[in-house]
């Protein structure tokens, strides 16, 4: 018996879900759960397939389970309809709203009771770098790690609060090598100083700490970003709004009794979930055109004429934004 089927039966039965209605289950057509991969894939998957089993017994549908190491993918399978909920990073979350075919509907939140994390800039333990000014100084003898481009706390929150606001625009200018990592490539590598600067975030150094001690021990942080508002879930649109009311209650309510937290612990060191909404992206949102309307400015090569049409248009993609994550208004097109 396949093992997928077996822990079923075995949740089903604790749950008193009758064998008939589990028969019924499998033959609705499965949900795909995407998940973004921070850290190694196989742990990623092995820390959440609790969770979605208890959901699939709960929802008596059977769910599939698939690793994204790229957002972009997992963006675009939302765009085409073909993956059903995921666990992203707010970056890419947004990208996903914007293709009309997704929604955030919760949220997570950490053992301590956080809603919120933030972007950090690690070094080597004996490095001199002390301040994200000293880096820019000695940027040219620099190689410095960055994370995905689709990442918010990797790659979009350090390039707008690190380096923009003290004047640099594009760090391949500035570093002597800029290489994207997951974040918990990034701590092993500066660990052991093959990097002598780069982007994690404060929960992924907390994992990091708990898994890998010793490596943990050859960091230091230089540099701490605002409050960036912790991951969403996020469910397809076009989802049957009783399936979603289901998925929403189990979200919610998940993390009562001893098994459930430690499941929670596993899965990111969290506490549960609490409902969201698409206004949680407001802020990578504002993030996000500041960059554009700043490249823009910056760019010497454009006539006045294009960097007007540019400038008009990320305007008019801004407000289209602004209307959807704030005001509820209907999908961008």
């Amino acid at each position: 018996m396949p093992d997928f089927i077996r822990r079923s039966l075995i949740l089903v039965a604790a749950s008193g879900i009758s064998v008939s209605a589990l028969a019924q289950a499998r033959a609705k057509r499965p949900l795909l759960f995407g998940l973004i991969t921070p850290r190694a894939a196989e742990q990623t998957r092995k820390n959440w397939l609790p969770f979605t089993e208890r959901l699939s017994a709960s929802l008596q549908q059977p769910i599939g389970l698939e690793l994204f190491a790229d957002p972009t993918e997992l963006v675009s399978r939302f765009a085409h309809g073909t993956v059903d909920l995921a666990w992203m990073g707010n970056l890419a979350a947004l990208d996903a709203v914007l293709t009309g075919n997704a929604s955030v509907f919760a949220q997570m939140v950490t053992k301590e009771g956080n809603a919120g994390y933030q972007s950090i800039l690690v070094v080597p333990a004996r490095s001199p770098l002390r301040t994200v000014a000293d880096a820019i100084k000695t940027g040219k003898t620099l190689r410095f790690g960055d994370g995905d481009l689709k990442s918010t706390s990797g790659h979009a929150v350090p390039a707008y609060f690190a380096f923009q606001k003290n004047g640099v625009d594009n760090t391949e200018a500035v570093f002597r090598t800029v290489t994207h990592n997951t974040h918990q490539k990034n701590l092993t590598l500066v660990a052991n100083e093959e990097l002598d600067l780069a982007t994690a975030n404060t929960e992924e150094l907390g994992f990091f700490t708990r898994d890998f001690p010793t490596l943990a021990s050859k960091l230091r942080v230089v540099w701490e970003s605002p409050v960036i508002p912790q991951s969403p879930l996020v469910w397809r649109n076009s989802l049957p709004l009783d399936l979603k009311r289901r998925v929403l209650q189990f979200v919610t309510d998940f993390g009562k009794g001893d098994d459930q937290r430690r499941i929670l612990e596993q899965m990111n060191s969290l506490s549960g979930f609490r409902q969201s909404s698409n206004r949680q992206l407001a802020a990578v949102a504002d993030l996000e055109m500041f960059k554009a309307r700043r490249a823009i400015a910056d760019d010497k090569s454009l006539s006045p004429g294009e960097r007007t049409r540019r400038v008009d248009d990320v305007m008019r993609r801004s407000s289209r934004i602004d209307l959807i994550l704030r005001l509820g208004v209907g999908p961008l097109r």
